[in-house]
């Protein structure tokens, strides 16, 4: 009995030291894929020497980084101890063509970005954005005003936006020859994806101005001209009228409840009586996945955000003064809630 629990002890103690190490590993693919080694590696095999020289490093310590990677199958680390080869992993996080897990490492590669996670006790005992505290600027400020941090983050959306977008374009029947207004519709890939399912749908995607032209940008080249336009402006001030259906995606969720329930609300007066609003979120339950439940925290750390389970979005939406008619599962814990006015 005594050593079968020490042997179970032995156990625990190193699946935790794995779990204290975990941030070590995560950094070390950051830096690897910041450095551009798995598209080096695309290209074939090399010695530490020459992915120092391409990449403007210290060979000896990148060669222990390489080495640590090589243990967990990021790399692979050939016989002669001094050349590495891509695998499997590394191949996911080459920057072209780009992945949502290549563009999410780029995006938590930043400074910044680690910064906001290394305050995360902050977050837990005030239920605020960490990100503010650790870095003199709040998330929406810096991603407006540092052309580096905007990049990073709307690639990482882009990516994961054009994943899921086509999905939901299938999922839901959109009206035929309607128009359908986008809120806070990002760089267009909602737009563009519902566009091309659906050949007799308009669309309007309204987005910050600083935004617009990269909305305007992905429907250009989407193959959809004449069937969209762009609005810039906000959606706490006017939202285009007279739409056939309105959509808003991940967008609420970086908002507290009254923020939200303003939102909805004010897309509300711009609705006529059986116009939907689709609200489409990752919506947490009982059953959400470790990857999920990071996403949500995720929200929090960076923007005082959150995801939701399903019901807290049917009450927000009856507090704004919309009835929800249906749920549609899309994949994963994205769900579309279909609302009119009530």
């Amino acid at each position: 009995m005594t050593e079968h629990v020490k042997t179970l002890d032995q156990g625990v103690n190193r699946q935790m030291v794995e779990l204290l190490q975990g941030a070590w590993r995560a950094r070390a693919v950051h830096v690897a894929a910041e450095l551009g080694i798995p598209d080096l590696l695309a290209e074939g095999d090399r010695t530490v020497a020459d992915l120092a020289e391409r990449t403007g490093t210290h060979a000896p310590t990148l060669g222990r980084l390489l080495r640590v990677l090589s243990t967990f199958g990021v790399f692979l680390r050939l016989p002669d101890g001094e050349t590495y080869a891509q695998t499997p992993l590394s191949a996911v996080l080459m920057a072209e063509p780009g992945s949502p897990e290549s563009t999410d490492a780029r995006f938590m590669a930043a400074n910044w970005h680690w910064a906001a996670w290394g305050d995360l006790l902050h977050t837990v005992r005030t239920g605020e954005s960490s990100f503010e505290k650790a870095n003199g600027i709040s998330f929406w400020e810096l991603t407006k005003s540092d052309p580096d941090a905007k990049r990073r983050f709307n690639a990482a959306m882009s990516t994961v936006s054009e994943a899921e977008s086509a999905g939901i374009a299938r999922a839901y029947d959109f009206p035929d020859a309607g128009h359908v207004v986008d809120v806070a519709g990002g760089l267009g890939s909602l737009l563009a994806a519902i566009l091309t399912e659906h050949r007799t749908v308009r669309g309007t995607v309204l987005e910050r101005p600083e935004i617009v032209p990269l909305a305007e940008e992905l429907l250009a080249k989407a193959g959809v001209d004449g069937r969209y336009e762009t609005v810039a402006g906000d959606f706490f001030e006017e939202i285009p009228a007279g739409a056939d259906l309105y959509t808003i995606k991940r967008a609420l969720h970086d908002w507290d409840d009254d923020t939200i329930v303003r939102i909805l609300a004010r897309i509300r007066t711009s609705m006529r009586p059986g116009v939907p609003l689709l609200i489409m979120e990752s919506m947490v339950d009982g059953n959400s996945d470790q990857e999920a439940l990071f996403r949500g925290l995720l929200l929090t750390v960076l923007v005082g955000g959150q995801d939701r389970p399903e019901s807290d979005y049917r009450r927000l939406a009856e507090r704004a003064g919309l009835r929800v008619r249906r749920s549609i599962p899309v994949g994963g814990d994205l769900r579309i809630l279909e609302t009119v006015r009530a």
